[in-house]
């Protein structure tokens, strides 16, 4: 039996004040990256295996998504992640302080495809404004995608929010993007032929 001390991945954060100080959340100093709706936790998982000097926070709204992640890292004995049930919108205006993360993650994105439900998609210009302020200055952002129209959506978003700078040249995504896992839609969207789109920006708030 691994005599590896089990941390609980869960993040209440009815047990500290907010805006969070994760220093004492985690207890250390390392790095910290996010993904934003980490589903069954699958990436986020591969992220924290690899890069065991950064921490990792993820933030799920669906529930039963929620509790198998949780499950799942337990299973694994992964101890630098803590994951937050909440919404991403909410967590990023009240939980976080500014600066906090090198960088973030939004893997497949609600497409919400019809005109009547793009009200809902997650990214706009003020979800954006708040991802930024709590991103540290030149942290990437990088969103994967299988929607060609909600990419060109938020191609458009972007060109109108100073927040960030896109990462690559003209038509401002990529078809391929090598030193990160697979999501598990990833793998399965790439058997069935599709295309995944990328996209990448660095963040230019200073504050």
């Amino acid at each position: 039996m691994s005599l590896k001390t089990i941390i609980n991945p869960v993040l209440d954060i009815s047990e500290y004040c907010i805006p969070l100080e994760m220093q004492d959340v985690l207890n250390n100093t390392n790095e910290l990256a996010l993904e934003i709706g980490f589903g069954y936790g699958d990436f986020l998982i591969q992220m924290a295996k690899e890069r065991p000097d950064l921490n990792y926070v993820g933030i799920e709204i669906k529930r039963n998504r929620f509790k198998r992640a949780v499950n799942a890292f337990l299973k694994q004995k992964i101890n630098n992640v803590k994951l937050l049930h909440m919404d991403a919108t909410i967590a990023l205006h009240e939980v976080f302080k500014p600066s906090t993360f090198i960088d973030v993650y939004i893997n497949f994105p609600d497409p919400w495809p019809k005109d009547r439900h793009k009200k809902h998609r997650i990214i706009n210009n003020s979800f954006l404004d708040k991802l930024s302020k709590i991103m540290k200055p030149r942290g990437l952002l990088e969103i994967t995608s299988d929607h060609r129209d909600y990419i060109e959506y938020m191609l458009t978003v972007f060109d109108q929010n100073s927040g960030f700078k896109n990462s690559f040249e003209s038509p401002g995504y990529t078809n391929t993007l090598t030193n990160r896992p697979l999501t598990k839609y990833e793998i399965e969207y790439r058997m069935e032929g599709r295309e995944i789109f990328y996209l990448s920006y660095a963040n230019q708030n200073n504050s």
